[in-house]
């Protein structure tokens, strides 16, 4: 994924143009794609490294950094990596989703075998284990950017769980 985004941004330098580059970490968004139908269908999230942290961010806050540097001056050459204000195992946000339904989801930690062969036989799969696992025992990355280029503070995820619970009821 790396590559691939690497070699998109060496054909937006090629071309000339002013070009703001945003890095957001992951969506909060793909919790929906990840555990929606595992929590409909039994209150239980299958899925490894539970303990992995990652700082989610919201897709309205990436969208409102995107408008600002559209619109105000001094963004071009800029390059923002856009995280969650917290960073929050695997775990804690199937926990903060239970609280947004009001009703408790139990994770329950498969290998990376069982993953890939159960769960998500697809060629991400293997990426998103690798990063996950290298994250393990370290807290995620947060930046302060939606702050500072927006002037308004980055979402949780506990709001963005609240304010996305019929996905998962």
């Amino acid at each position: 994924m790396a590559a691939f985004h690497a070699g998109l941004e060496r054909l937006i330098a090629a071309c000339g143009v002013p070009s703001t580059i945003l890095r957001p970490g992951m969506f909060a968004s793909n919790t929906v794609m990840w555990w929606a139908a595992q929590i409909r269908e039994g209150g239980v999230v299958r899925w490894p490294h539970g303990a992995a942290e990652t700082a989610p961010v919201d897709e309205r806050d990436i969208a409102a950094v995107a408008a600002r540097a559209l619109v105000d001056d001094g963004h071009a050459g800029g390059d923002y990596v856009l995280t969650g204000p917290e960073s929050l195992s695997q775990a804690r946000q199937v926990s903060e989703i239970g609280h947004a339904i009001g009703q408790p989801i139990r994770f329950e930690e498969v290998t990376p075998d069982e993953f890939r062969r159960e769960i998500m036989p697809h060629p991400a799969a293997n990426m998103l284990l690798d990063a996950w696992a290298a994250t393990l025992g370290h807290p995620a990355y947060v930046t302060s950017t939606v702050a500072e280029i927006t002037g308004s503070p980055a979402g949780t995820f506990r709001q963005w769980a609240a304010d996305h619970a019929d996905a998962f009821r």
